[in-house]
């Protein structure tokens, strides 16, 4: 028996959506494979969540497991692998790489993750940035399996024109920097709208209100995660998608932007330039900017607000992209070579 074992999704997020597409997709391939979500804080998971962890992994001859969960726990894929298992880990992100940890967390996340690769049977990255990433951080090499997206309806957009950013709102995203380049542009019509599930740290939650304070009332709306007709409703009305994150592995957004015709803006040194730039030779579908100074953000939105050719013109690239994106089944091939 072949099992995919991931974290129970509580809220949505890139990784969630991989997992669940990629699995549709091994299957739609004719890969018999059961899905598993288990209960768990991870990556920081109690005695309990462990023991869950190592009975799925003895019950599977071959276990293909999300790196959030393996990559915290070495010793229980050092037992089954041991005992003949063969244990395929997905990493999406790095643990170390996430924004926000305390002064000890990092060292910890990275010891346990050298450990849970070095006993895996095999690693599959989910970009070429997180492949690198991992030969950087461990010497750890990785096959790649980059997520596909489905084709969506043209967006029709917005007048004013609408911006869409759609992720968590968590530090790593970087949204405070975001609002405040945002606020910078108060004499400019616009719109935009935090799509995504609230941060469980108060910090950042007091941060985000209190630079919100600075953009005119109505301008921004944050209406929490949105899934099926009112997610669709959104992208229809979006003309374009910003995500100014601190550390991504690709950016699933951006691709479902293109998808949708959806030029994006996107932070330049990140994992998300790889899904940005593609291999498009019309030029990439937007811009790739320096996203730690809002002064830097703010320059390229003023010069798309004001400037009709560059709207055109990243539009245009958004729909000669969206004919040339990577398609799921392709995901599932690429997976379906490590577990064979």
């Amino acid at each position: 028996m072949s099992r995919f074992v991931l974290p129970r999704a509580a809220t949505p997020s890139g990784g969630h959506r991989y997992n669940a597409r990629v699995a549709r997709a091994l299957r739609e391939l004719g890969n018999p494979i059961d899905v598993l979500e288990l209960e768990g804080a991870w990556p920081r998971p109690d005695d309990a969540a462990r023991q869950r962890l190592a009975a799925a992994l003895s019950e599977a001859e071959l276990t293909l497991l999300d790196g959030l969960i393996g990559c915290c726990c070495p010793a229980q894929i050092e037992q089954a692998t041991a005992a003949g298992r063969t244990v395929v880990l997905l990493v999406h992100l790095p643990l170390p790489a996430e924004v926000g940890l305390g002064a000890q967390e990092p060292h910890d996340l990275a010891r346990w993750e050298r450990r849970a690769l070095t006993a895996a049977s095999r690693v599959v990255a989910t970009s070429n940035w997180a492949a690198r990433d991992l030969w950087r951080r461990y010497g750890v090499r990785a096959a790649v399996a980059v997520p596909g997206v489905d084709i969506a309806p043209v967006a029709v957009g917005s007048d004013p024109p609408h911006l869409l950013v759609l992720s968590s709102l968590t530090p790593r995203k970087n949204h405070a920097t975001l609002v405040r380049a945002l606020a910078d542009l108060t004499d400019l019509d616009w719109s935009a709208a935090f799509v995504g599930p609230p941060s469980g740290d108060p910090r950042e939650a007091r941060e985000l209100a209190a630079v919100l304070q600075a953009t005119p009332p109505g301008r921004v709306r944050m209406p929490g995660a949105l899934t099926g007709a009112a997610l669709e409703q959104e992208w229809a009305r979006t003309d374009l998608l910003v995500l100014p994150s601190l550390a991504e592995t690709f950016g699933m957004v951006i691709t479902e932007a293109h998808a949708h015709g959806i030029p994006t803006l996107v932070a330049d040194g990140t994992g998300a330039v790889e899904a940005f730039h593609g291999d498009d030779p019309a030029g990439a579908p937007g811009l790739a900017v320096d996203c730690r100074a809002s002064g830097d953000i703010a320059a390229a939105l003023r010069d798309w607000l004001v400037n009709p050719q560059t709207r055109a013109r990243w539009r245009d690239r958004a729909l000669v992209r969206r004919d040339r994106l990577h398609p799921w089944h392709q995901t599932a091939l690429d997976l379906q070579k490590e577990l064979a």
